[in-house]
C-alpha cells in the first residue's frame, strides 16, 4: 500500500509547482491509481515534481508510468520532475532494469529532459 502527500510549492522560477510525496510499496496494484493522481495533477499544474524518498518498494511498471508522465508533461508544455530517485529502492530497481542512462530517449520531445540521465540521477 501507498500513502500520498501533496503540497504546493515555489519552483526554480518562482512559479507553482505541485509536489506529490509518495510513501510506501509501489507495485503493479496501484499503478493504475496513481496514474489516475498524476494525470489529474499534470492536467491541472504546469509543474510537477514527484519525491520518491519515501518508498520502501518499487516496480518496473512504476518506473515506466514515471517516464509515461515525463513525456505526457513534455508534450503538452509542462514541467515533469522526480526527487528521490537516489533512494536505495528506487535505485536498485532503476539500476537493474537499465534505466540509467547516458543520454536520453530518442522518442521524447525533449530528450535532455529525460528523468533517467546520469546528472538528472545523482
Amino acid at each position: 500500500m501507498y500513502e500520498l502527500e501533496r503540497k504546493s510549492i515555489q519552483n526554480s522560477e518562482g512559479g507553482p509547482c505541485q509536489v506529490l510525496a509518495v510513501r510506501g510499496t509501489l507495485g503493479i496494484a496501484v499503478v493504475r491509481k496513481l496514474k489516475d493522481d498524476l494525470l489529474a495533477l499534470l492536467k491541472n499544474n504546469d509543474s510537477v515534481v514527484i519525491d520518491l524518498t519515501e518508498v520502501s518498494d518499487i516496480y518496473y511498471s512504476i518506473l515506466q508510468l514515471m517516464c509515461s508522465a515525463n513525456k505526457y508533461a513534455q508534450k503538452h508544455g509542462k514541467t515533469f520532475k522526480l526527487t528521490g530517485q537516489n533512494a536505495h529502492v528506487v535505485m536498485v530497481e532503476a539500476q537493474s532494469v537499465g534505466y540509467f542512462r547516458a543520454e536520453g530517449c530518442k522518442d521524447a520531445k525533449d530528450p535532455t529532459r529525460c528523468l533517467w540521465l546520469a546528472e538528472t540521477s545523482a
